[in-house]
């Protein structure tokens, strides 16, 4: 029986995964969930996409997530010639959205990473609407940079205690939850969006967490409709999260039930 994610790897799990054929890998998140108002909130959708019901924040405002991952040991869970990879990804995230009154949904509106091999199947497999920038990230700050050397976002603050499994953190589960629904992306066609699902599904039984005390800077140039300025944390608090996950390959909204619920359990 595993005891700590340090021994964990992705190769571990290659005869037991969850789809036919994906991306695999570990990662140490921090994040930060906010409540905004769900005007603000909803201008960071496509059209087709609509904000859903939640229980999450108080009535008319809408959740908005701050992650900022730094991933490892990634991988195709198939065999090829790449070598395994390290990359950073700093994401905003829209849960509870909903297409045609179906979801909940997961919604991106920007990702910004290091990596462009990763930028390139990122954009081009799953549309997802990556920008390459620089990032700098310690155990005390995260920050992410335009190629221009405009600032765009950064998380600044540091944990004092120990990870735990996650059942026995249960401020965490509300953001468990909502990193649990199915990412959805959009692709503009001549006939109109047309929207894909995929899974992000962490291991939640190897998963560690621990809360974080953090600051959140949101610069100008970030994201088009959010204000710049300094972002105190909401109720949900700020966490730091050690899992391994896996992304399957997208597929169409019909087919929306969950993959592998059984394997995130």
């Amino acid at each position: 029986m595993r005891t700590s994610l340090q021994w964990y790897t992705p190769q571990e799990d290659a005869l037991t995964a969850p789809y036919p054929c994906g991306f695999i890998g570990d990662g140490i998140t921090r994040g930060v969930a906010l409540a905004l108002p769900s005007s603000i909130v909803r201008a960071f959708l496509p059209a087709g996409l609509e904000l859903g019901e939640q229980r999450v924040t108080p009535p008319g405002t809408h959740p908005l997530v701050f992650l900022f991952h730094s991933f490892s040991h990634c991988q195709f869970s198939f065999p090829t010639l790449l070598p395994s990879m390290n990359f950073h990804e700093q994401t905003v995230g829209v849960p509870f959205t909903f297409v045609r009154s179906v979801g909940p949904y997961y919604f991106m509106p920007k990702l910004y990473l290091d990596d462009r091999w990763v930028l390139m199947v990122g954009r081009t497999w799953w549309g997802f609407d990556k920008e390459l920038a620089i990032v700098n990230a310690d155990d005390a700050q995260y920050t992410v940079t335009s190629l221009a050397g405009r600032p765009l976002v950064s998380l600044a603050g540091s944990s004092g205690d120990e990870y735990r499994p996650i059942a026995l953190y249960p401020e965490f589960e509300p953001v468990r939850q909502m990193l649990s629904q199915p990412l959805i992306s959009e692709s503009r066609l001549a006939a109109g969006p047309s929207f894909t699902l995929t899974d992000f599904d962490r291991r939640w039984n190897l998963a560690r967490v621990r809360p974080l005390r953090a600051v959140l800077d949101v610069g100008s140039s970030y994201l088009r409709g959010l204000d710049a300025g300094h972002y105190p944390s909401s109720e949900l608090g700020s966490f730091e999260l050690s899992a391994p996950w896996w992304l399957s390959f997208p597929y169409p909204p019909p087919l929306a039930s969950r993959q592998a619920s059984s394997f995130t359990l």
